[in-house]
């Protein structure tokens, strides 16, 4: 089946929209990855904070709440006053339903290793946890 030449044009348009958007979300997932693993590599905080709504779900060992993003930034940036960041590296990501990420790593501090899991939600973090790891 033949389109008349007005639906054609305003398929093709919305065909590339629609690929200009899916490039876009990607560029902005590796921006983010990029920004947040060079935040944990160097232990900024504020670089982190960045992304993080005005609430957000939180975790840093025992601790778990929902914080404003004032209090997540005070907590996270006292974890890595007393634990200084030798490395961390990206162990595993995940995109589930085109606007969700989840990233799991490995950060190697001067006392011990912690597992970090992020959830990423239309481009802000919802949900960070820091873990001790016993593996």
């Amino acid at each position: 089946m033949l389109l008349c030449g007005c639906k054609a044009t305003i398929l093709m348009k919305a065909l590339v929209i629609f690929f200009i958007s899916l490039l876009s979300f990607s560029f902005t997932i590796k921006d983010l990855n990029d920004d947040v693993t060079n935040a944990l590599k160097q232990g900024n905080t504020a670089a982190l904070v960045k992304y993080f709504p005005d609430k957000i779900s939180i975790k840093v060992l025992t601790q778990e709440d929902l914080l404003s993003k004032a209090q997540a930034q005070t907590l996270i940036e006292d974890f890595f006053s007393k634990h200084k960041v030798k490395s961390y590296q990206t162990s595993h990501t995940s995109i589930v339903n085109s606007n969700q990420q989840f990233i799991t790593g490995s950060l190697d501090t001067n006392n011990g290793k912690f597992r970090i899991s992020i959830l990423v939600r239309e481009n802000v973090i919802s949900q960070f946890r820091i873990e001790n790891d016993n593996g």
